[in-house]
């Protein structure tokens, strides 16, 4: 038998609305608070990243008549025989299912109990999520490892030994100077951060990129060579101040960064105007240090 016509429409019609219905119901579970930065995420999709553990469970447990219990009270041990049979409840662990990527606040590696991480969730907003809203804990099996990336801003004390400068004039030609430069960098890092469970210890390993801007300070030593598009005369070596201020890029390998820059000097003491390279631009290679990383990897 043949539907009429307006009938095959109103099937269609709450097909569609399920669909639409059951796309938001979807999309809508698991949601957090909006956040851009300082916070790691962890992936269903990377292995041992599907499902947590939260302490939000509850069972039913019996103490026996006679049984002697110990509780703690303001510093104190006391002893206690229980009279009856008495029914108490506790927290339990469960497994909670991790449906699409989480973000997380803060992570920390339990150095008591080898092979768990807890993580502190950035808030989840659904009233049917709000028990997620605790710590939760993953358990890393022995000898394998998880990967949470990691997107935040990071001070680090960087050096930049080697500098390419451009030609100038057609009197001198481009090369590679070298000047003691120290300064900090603050910069926004994609981090992938590697945690392996070596049974006796978790190890934490961290790659990324980074880019940010950095500024210091430099020595340069003038000389003959050095300033001769002036007419100073340096017979006998100077040296002077520069500050630098460069944004530039990096490759993070566990607390080390490898830069590239894109650079000015800029002469702080009066010789400095002498300088050839005084407020030019020039391509930079140097290094920087995470000295929190590093202390945490070296540990």
């Amino acid at each position: 038998m043949t539907l009429p016509r307006l009938s095959n429409f109103y099937l269609i019609f709450l097909f569609v609305s399920f669909q639409v219905g059951f796309s938001q119901q979807i999309n809508e579970a698991q949601f957090q608070k909006r956040k851009s930065i300082n916070y790691y995420v962890l992936n269903p999709k990377f292995s041992h990243l599907d499902s947590v553990y939260m302490t939000i469970g509850k069972k039913e447990e019996v103490l026996k008549a006679g049984w002697i219990i110990i509780e703690n009270k303001n510093g104190f041990s006391i002893q206690r025989e229980i009279k009856n049979d008495t029914i108490i409840e506790i927290k339990t662990d469960s497994v909670i299912q991790v449906t699409r990527p989480w973000k997380i606040e803060n992570i920390k590696i339990l150095a008591t109990e080898n092979g768990k991480i807890n993580l502190n969730p950035v808030l989840f907003l659904n009233s049917s999520d709000h028990k997620l809203n605790t710590i939760a804990y993953l358990k890393i099996p022995e000898n394998d490892k998880i990967v949470l990336k990691h997107f935040h801003t990071k001070w680090s004390a960087i050096t930049i030994p080697f500098s390419i400068r451009p030609s100038l004039k057609g009197q001198i030609r481009s090369q590679v100077t070298n000047e003691f430069k120290i300064g900090t960098a603050f910069s926004l890092n994609h981090d992938w951060e590697f945690y392996k469970n070596q049974r006796l210890e978790v190890k934490k390993n961290t790659y990324g990129l980074s880019f940010g801007l950095g500024f210091g300070l430099g020595r340069v030593e003038l000389d003959n060579a050095s300033t001769s598009l002036s007419n100073a005369n340096y017979d006998n070596e100077e040296q002077g101040l520069i500050l630098f201020l460069t944004p530039g890029v990096g490759v993070n390998i566990r607390g080390f960064k490898v830069l590239g820059f894109f650079g000015y000097d800029i002469g702080l003491t009066k010789n400095m105007n002498d300088w050839n390279y005084n407020k030019r631009h020039y391509m930079g290679i140097g290094f920087g240090f995470d000295f929190w990383t590093l202390k945490r990897n070296t540990n």
